[in-house]
């Protein structure tokens, strides 16, 4: 009887650890999926942080988790941070805002994790979320797939990022001094039959609702732009003040896909090394972002 006793409690022990590693396969191959709503541009999405139900914004270009003041004191108990007070100046989005506290912390969005620097900002209500910080619950690893032409988005584990990018076309990517995701790659346009060649950094941008911005800050740009006979055509305001500059391209290629018809602005980013800014229209086919390895997969 004792022998058989002692067998038994062996066995459910047994049941036991299979069925947590089971579990544990389980979730490593479960997506943590968002649905994207577009708004003025942008992608948002509805979910929860730490439990609370936000609406959060996707970016790229910002050193962190971007939470207006108005969402922290509401929700500083669920959110369970420690916040340092401080006074910073933070540029995104065109504007100038002021950060009042900051923290280092992991927060649960939805079923995936936010790790990294949380800045409040003065006078805001809303939140906006770097995806290269985001994580899978499973592995910890960073990857992303972005679906624009479906509204979805996922954050994957390493397990199930081998199957997404079968046959899909890779660049390397790094991260330049704000934090922001860059492409190496060569842009090529057709302007009115003049030929505008360039190859360099390109920030891929998730704030950014055109397709590309070009940094007329950089001596490369400018000298492509010149070298071509390529003219800007300038936008004025009433004054006839220059409040922008662009140019269309008849054709464009960029990361070895090619669009047509392509308005393109080119603005002065003085801070900024890189040639310009990858934005969300050129997102057009699926795309996996593996951010702890510095990888870009574009999809067939």
């Amino acid at each position: 009887m004792m022998k058989e006793g002692k067998m038994e409690r062996m066995r459910l022990v047994v049941m036991v650890i299979v069925g947590l590693l089971l579990g544990q396969r389980v979730t490593a191959q479960t997506d943590h999926v968002f649905k994207m709503v577009k708004e003025n541009g942008h992608f948002f999405i509805e979910t929860t942080v730490n439990g609370v139900e936000a609406k959060l914004m996707f970016e790229s270009g910002v050193p962190g988790l971007m939470m207006g003041d108005a969402f922290y004191e509401a929700h500083k108990e669920a959110l369970q941070m420690e916040v340092k007070a401080c006074d910073e100046k933070i540029r995104y989005l065109n504007g100038m805002y002021n950060v009042t506290a900051s923290a280092e912390a992991r927060l649960r969005i939805g079923d995936a994790y936010f790790e990294g620097p949380v800045k409040i900002v003065e006078g805001q209500s809303d939140l906006k979320m770097p995806i290269h910080m985001l994580h899978h619950s499973a592995d910890s690893s960073s990857i992303v797939r972005m679906d624009l032409g479906n509204s979805e988005f996922r954050v994957i584990s390493r397990e199930r990022m081998q199957a997404l990018t079968k046959d899909a076309t890779a660049f390397d990517i790094s991260f330049n001094k704000w934090g922001m995701p860059v492409v190496n790659t060569r842009l090529s346009m057709d302007v009115g039959g003049r030929q505008v060649t360039i190859k360099g950094n390109f920030i891929a941008d998730m704030g950014n609702a055109s397709l590309l911005f070009l940094n007329k800050s950089r001596e490369a740009v400018q000298a492509a732009l010149k070298e071509s006979g390529v003219t800007l055509q300038a936008a004025r305001d009433k004054n006839g003040k220059v409040v922008a500059e662009g140019l269309y391209a008849d054709r464009l290629t960029i990361c070895g896909k090619t669009n047509s018809g392509v308005s393109v602005g080119v603005h002065t980013f003085k801070s900024l090394d890189e040639y310009g800014f990858l934005g969300l229209k050129f997102f057009t086919m699926p795309t996996v972002f593996d951010f702890s390895n510095q990888k870009m997969y574009l999809c067939n």
